[in-house]
């Protein structure tokens, strides 16, 4: 294309862009915009391409002459021509969109652009896109003429980061232009944009990406006010990311958790056996009940098909969905704090309690803080419900017989609205009463970074060690000696630290003479599993080890110490 055409084109998006910035930010209703992305609740998430079943990491695995990606296995000239070969003859995202449709996703995020720079949409700013491959069609535009059929939201991931492009850091605002060109064809060529994920832009300083995060936004939000921006600091995002791990509860932050479908991993690397139902149902319910969205990402086969195990996986949530949707679409977390019982939702009148199948043949909490006037399970089930001085006592008479769902979901219908009600813990968290010290603190700043901030509510703020520790350890002391049954920990929302593995011991002990004895080990990210459950014991003072490597900033956002299930 002419280089001239396409600044004078790309300088046309940053007018438009300056001039409806100010307008579209005053006249954008954000309110509406966040009720309206956090209704759908679900998403599906695609990350698609070239890479495709080749046994190897989307982008990562490219190996720039750089230290961008200083681990990419696969040299440049050889990955850059993996799209010469890509020909998904089987592709049909009709048979995607309606098997998502039926497992409760009402929005997508397909990645148009990942980091390694090919386009899977068609564009005039560069001849590395789909319609250089074999396949020469537009599946964009496929992808989002099928989401019009199929009553689903679309999205697009458009990654600022680009290992092929040679203007991406080393001449950064000629690159600027270029990504600008592409989120402008993006976001006026295949209709209304419900969300627009960016990614990190690492290693490139914000000062470089000024111009990009500052026009952006108004340029996207003039065509379409409700589009939800995020993620990883390239713009000011309207929602926090966290990704496989559960985010902490969170009403007034829009957040989402994102998690794929298959150890695999995000694009479809070889075949292997999905995750187990159960813990992708769990990531789903317990992000749901602290009021966040859930996108559950799907790699299609190069042929264009999807992986039959995710397939699968698939309609084991649509089968899970025909029964609980009303549950999940349209609510908000709590009014209970989820704990090791399960979780809530509520809309309406209605409060939904996912009771979960470790929890024996009664449940007790204590009352909403509303008249109930009716319970019931949404499959049907047997349940008896009363109400027991200031405690609400559910019992479960199939369980006797060992029936357990893995959430059985019962709906209170309440005499008043149900988000009007007070936040209350399900089960009761020990640490909010205990005295708390950490090890270290970031810049010894305890206002900003200090233990404190692990019981604001807040997925943006954390308590924070010195990156250079490789043990950072939190202590506790209770008020007096109680029992204790299960941990929750989540870190903050959009940290670059993902990915970096942690080792975990929860010790305790009843005075300062004794040993401490460990009660619970984890290794893996912080927030997977959202709950950690072990044998009952009693302690007074509780120590949680964290070992990680040096360098890594330590980021916890939320901790809750879990009394034993009221009887």
């Amino acid at each position: 294309m002419c280089l001239t055409r396409f600044r004078s084109i790309y300088c046309l998006v940053l007018v438009l862009a300056g001039a409806t910035f100010n307008s579209s930010a005053q006249s954008r209703d954000s309110i509406k915009a966040f009720d309206n992305w956090r209704d759908m609740r679900v998403g599906l998430f695609i990350h698609w391409g070239p890479s495709s079943g080749k046994a190897l990491p989307q982008s990562h695995s490219h190996a720039r002459k750089s230290d961008f990606n200083p681990h990419g296995s696969v040299p440049a000239e050889v990955y850059d021509k993996f799209y010469t070969t890509f020909n998904p003859v089987k592709y049909d995202p009709d048979q995607w969109l309606k098997l998502a449709y039926d497992a409760g996703m009402r929005y997508t995020v397909f990645v148009a652009k990942h980091h390694d720079g090919f386009c899977m949409f068609k564009t005039d700013a560069t001849d590395y896109n789909i319609m250089a491959t074999p396949y020469g069609k537009d599946v964009a535009k496929m992808f989002s003429d099928a989401c019009k059929r199929n009553g689903m939201a679309l999205g697009w991931q458009i990654s600022p980061k680009d290992w092929k492009h040679p203007d991406f850091s080393a001449n950064q605002d000629k690159y600027n232009k270029y990504y600008g060109h592409l989120v402008g064809e993006l976001t006026e060529n295949y209709g209304p944009v419900s969300v627009l994920w960016f990614d990190g832009i690492e290693p490139v300083p914000q000062d470089k990406w000024k111009e990009v995060s500052e026009t952006v936004p108004g340029l996207v939000y003039a065509r379409n006010p409700n589009t939800m921006l995020g993620v990883h600091g390239a713009v000011k995002e309207d929602f926090l990311s966290f990704e496989y791990m559960v985010g902490p509860f969170d009403r007034n932050k829009p957040w989402e958790t994102c998690e794929a479908i298959n150890p695999s991993g995000w694009v479809y690397n070889k075949p292997m056996p999905a995750y187990p139902f159960r813990n992708l149902l769990r990531n789903l319910v317990y992000t749901v009940a602290r009021d966040g969205n859930y996108l559950l990402d799907v790699g299609p086969m190069e042929t264009g098909e999807l992986f039959p195990a995710d397939a699968e996986r698939l309609r084991q949530f649509a089968g899970w969905m025909k029964i609980n949707a009303e549950a999940i679409h349209g609510t908000r977390g709590g009014p209970y704090r989820d704990g090791e019982w399960g979780g809530a939702t509520c809309k309406e009148k209605f409060v939904y309690l996912f009771v979960s199948d470790k929890v024996g043949d009664k449940l007790v909490l204590p009352l909403p803080g509303a008249n109930i006037t009716a319970a019931g399970r949404l499959d049907g089930g047997l349940l008896k419900h009363q109400v027991k001085g200031s405690n609400l006592v559910l019992q479960f008479p199939d369980r006797e017989k060992g029936e357990k769902p893995i959430f059985t979901v019962v709906r209170l219908t309440l005499d008043k609205p149900a988000l009007s009600l007070p936040i209350t813990d399900g089960q009761l968290n020990l640490a909010n009463a205990a005295n708390v010290k950490a090890s270290s603190i970031r810049d010894n700043n305890g206002s900003l970074y200090g233990p404190a901030l692990l019981f604001d509510n807040k997925g943006e703020t954390a308590w924070q060690d010195k990156k250079e520790d490789t043990l950072s350890t939190l202590q506790f002391t209770l008020e007096a000696p109680a029992e204790i049954s299960g941990l929750a920990l989540s870190e903050r929302g959009q940290t670059e630290e993902w990915g970096h593995y942690f080792a975990i011991q929860l010790k305790v002990r009843n005075s300062e003479k004794e040993p401490w004895r460990i009660v619970l080990t984890q290794k893996g990210m912080l927030g997977a599993p959202p709950i950690l459950s072990f044998e009952k014991t009693t302690a007074r003072f509780v120590a949680l080890d964290i070992r990680k490597k040096a360098g890594i900033q330590l980021q916890i956002s939320e901790l809750r110490l879990f009394a034993p299930l009221a009887e």
